[in-house]
């Protein structure tokens, strides 16, 4: 529309050459009023995230076995957005998850863990290589163990807790788009003794 107006002007003030600086200017402002919108991905309206419920029995883990663990401290989800596109091509946002969260695993002290699933796909492998992105720290539940610093960076220093005598699992920014943007049903190898039962 402002192609056509500073065209129309621009020829009658300065003839032809002033009609095609008249439609340069004419662009550059139809361009700026009636550019694309900028599309957005899917986003979750809800980022609170359930941690566990009470009476959920901790298993003292013997030997070698595989276990569900039960998530005892976790953070809201974080959402990252990214934006794409520009220069003549509509702006595409997209939004991705990711969440911070304890898992505990025995109530007694273990070796150490192998391979973790989650919702049933594997997600560490036997040489500890994770199939998704997440920081990952393990507590073999020492009475004497310290308490996790991002959890007593959250939580406070005098507020947090140490889990002393429970073996846990800590993810740190697990990425969630693999599982629905939701923190998965977890399942670990774990080793709690070095000669059978």
């Amino acid at each position: 529309m402002a192609t056509l107006v500073l065209t129309v002007a621009g020829t009658v003030v300065g003839g032809p050459i002033g009609g095609a600086i008249g439609a340069i200017i004419g662009q550059q402002v139809d361009s700026r009023l009636f550019a694309p919108k900028g599309r957005q991905g899917p986003r979750l309206g809800e980022l609170s995230v359930q941690t566990s419920s009470y009476g959920t029995a901790i298993p003292k883990i013997f030997g070698r076995m595989r276990v569900s663990g039960t998530v005892v401290w976790a953070t809201d989800l974080q959402e990252t957005a990214t934006t794409s596109g520009g220069k003549g091509r509509p702006r595409t946002t997209e939004y991705s998850y990711s969440a911070s969260f304890a898992v505990v695993l025995s109530a007694r002290r273990i070796r150490g863990v192998g391979r973790i699933w989650a919702d049933g796909k594997l997600l560490r492998g036997a040489g500890g290589d994770f199939k998704s992105e997440t920081g990952y720290r393990l507590y073999l539940g020492d009475e004497d163990q310290r308490m996790d610093p991002l959890i007593a960076a959250a939580e406070g220093a005098g507020q947090a807790p140490a889990f002393r005598g429970l073996a846990y699992a800590m993810f740190e920014d697990f990425q969630l788009a693999d599982y629905g943007n939701r923190i998965p049903s977890l399942t670990f190898e774990v080793e709690a003794d070095e000669e059978p039962v």
